[in-house]
C-alpha cells in the first residue's frame, strides 16, 4: 500500500504541474480562450517540456506554421497581459508546489522560431526578501502577467513566447521519460502584429540552445535556503541597447 500511495502521489504532483497560456489581453481587452495563441499538441497541451534540445521548447505547438491562428495587433511600448490556467481559461493556474520563474521572449514570426531569433523582454525569478517566486505572484494574480512590448523594435509580425519554469524536481538532472526529474518548462506563443516607428533588432539567441541542464537556474534545490537566483537565458532587452 505504501508503494502504491507513493506512486499515486508522484503521479498527482506531476499532473498538477500542467498549465498553458489560455488567454492574452490586448488594449485592456481579454481575448477569447486560445485566440492569437499557437495551439498546443492535444495530447500534451498542458504538459511540460523537459528535453532542452527539443524543438517543442519553442512554443509547445502543433506546428510553427502561422495558418489557423489569429494575429492580435499591439502598439510598441504598450502592455500585453498573458493569462495562464490549467484549462478553459479559468480556475487553477498551476500547482502551488511548482515554484519558479516567468520569462517572455519575442521573435520575428517569419523565422518560425528557428535559429538565433529569440530576444528576452521580461523575466521575474525569486525574491529572497519575501521568499516568493514569480509563479507564486502569478497564482495570486489569477494567472495574469503584464508584459511591455519594447517601444523601439521595428514593426512587423512577432511571436511572443511566454514561459513558466517549475523547479520542484530541479535538484536532479532530467532523465529521459522520467517526469519526476529535472526542471519542467511550460512555453506557449502568441501571435502579435507590432505597430510603431522603431527600427531596433535586438540581439537574439536560439531556442532550443540557450538553456543547458546544468544551468544554475535550471539545476537547483529550491528546498534549501536561497539567497539569490540566476534566471536562465540571456539578459532582458532594454530599449535603446540594440
Amino acid at each position: 500500500m505504501h508503494i502504491l500511495s507513493s506512486i499515486f502521489l508522484a503521479f498527482a504532483l506531476t499532473a498538477n504541474a500542467h498549465t498553458h497560456l489560455s488567454n492574452i489581453w490586448v488594449n485592456g481587452t481579454r481575448q477569447a480562450v486560445g485566440r492569437c495563441i499557437r495551439p498546443s499538441v492535444k495530447s500534451t497541451a498542458n504538459s511540460p517540456i523537459q528535453d532542452l534540445s527539443s524543438d517543442d521548447l519553442r512554443c509547445r505547438a502543433i506546428s510553427m506554421d502561422t495558418d489557423g491562428t489569429d494575429t492580435c495587433g499591439v502598439v510598441a511600448g504598450t502592455k500585453v497581459t498573458a493569462e495562464w490556467h490549467k484549462s478553459n481559461g479559468m480556475g487553477t493556474v498551476i500547482s502551488a508546489s511548482h515554484k519558479g520563474p516567468c520569462l517572455v521572449y519575442m521573435s520575428k514570426m517569419e523565422a518560425e522560431g528557428a535559429g538565433n531569433v529569440w530576444f528576452k523582454i521580461y523575466e521575474d525569478g525569486y525574491d529572497p526578501d519575501t521568499d516568493s517566486w514569480c509563479i507564486d505572484k502569478l497564482i495570486a494574480n489569477d494567472g495574469k502577467l503584464d508584459v511591455t512590448i519594447p517601444v523601439d523594435i521595428e514593426p512587423g509580425n512577432y511571436l511572443m513566447r511566454t514561459e513558466l519554469i517549475a523547479l520542484h524536481n530541479a535538484s536532479e538532472e532530467p532523465v529521459a521519460n522520467s517526469p519526476e526529474t529535472g526542471a519542467q518548462l511550460f512555453p506557449n506563443c502568441a501571435q502579435l502584429y507590432v505597430s510603431g516607428e522603431g527600427s531596433a533588432e535586438p540581439k537574439a539567441v536560439a531556442i532550443p540552445g540557450t538553456y543547458k541542464p546544468t544551468d544554475p537556474g535550471l539545476f537547483i534545490n529550491i528546498y534549501k535556503k536561497i539567497t539569490s537566483y540566476i534566471i536562465p537565458g540571456p539578459d532582458v532587452y532594454k530599449p535603446g541597447s540594440a
